[in-house]
């Protein structure tokens, strides 16, 4: 396929984002075929720039966290929908509420982003893991939509400036979200599957709009499948 086809292509499926990079380990159903329930894990959020002033770093980390959870569910539930529309995954998902709580007990959110997949999968007793990482611009103002509820103070300080600003000017960014899924195995911590692409959002739509639509075209690639 040639360069013009292929971003001919990734325009007509995306619109306003491409896969970047996507890779599944050969012999992938020889390798997984004991695997009986995976775990989504609460996504590793990096946000570009530097942090708006006046505001606590652990108001900043609640609110990565609270983003964290956001596109946490959100991915578990297009997995999930993959399993009621004829093109299900061979797969059991561990609901997130249990896979938070066990990581609760034993760590923060957001010492749980710097664990090895082996740590974590001993932990939640699953056989392997989807590791999520995203870096972005903004901070979304409302998450409300996954039953996330977050200081309507902090919200308005954080969402009143836009990421990032360094010495008054924007970094330059091709677009304004970079994703990286990883499905990693429990007992060795090898990557069985990845996808990573960048996308831009717009912010002033719905934070479920762009969260769901990253994670859908995620998704439509994710192996296990029937």
């Amino acid at each position: 396929m040639s360069k013009s086809t292929l971003l001919a292509v990734c325009f007509l499926l995306f619109t306003t984002s491409c896969a970047k990079d996507y890779f599944q380990v050969k012999g992938f159903k020889k390798i997984a075929k004991t695997h009986q329930t995976i775990a989504v894990l609460p996504v590793e959020m990096i946000f570009s720039g530097i942090p708006p002033m006046n505001v606590p770093p652990e108001d900043l980390i609640k609110q990565a966290e609270a983003e964290s959870k956001a596109f946490q569910i959100s991915l578990h539930s297009q997995l999930m929908r993959r399993q009621t529309n004829g093109k299900g995954l061979k797969i059991e998902l561990q609901r997130t509420s249990i896979t938070n709580k066990k990581i609760e007990e034993a760590m923060t959110i957001e010492e749980s982003w710097e664990k090895t997949p082996e740590e974590l999968a001993e932990l939640l007793q699953v056989d392997a893991v989807l590791k999520t990482r995203v870096e972005k611009k903004r901070y979304f103002s409302d998450l409300a939509s996954y039953g996330i509820d977050v200081a309507a103070k902090l919200l308005s300080i954080l969402t009143k400036n836009p990421l990032p600003f360094l010495t008054g000017r924007e970094v330059k960014k091709t677009n304004d979200i970079y994703s990286d899924y990883r499905l990693l195995d429990g007992k060795t911590g090898n990557v069985l599957w990845s996808m990573s692409f960048e996308a831009e959002a717009d912010y002033k739509n719905p934070a479920n709009e762009t969260i769901d639509g990253l994670n859908e075209k995620a998704v439509k690639r994710f192996p296990y499948k029937k």
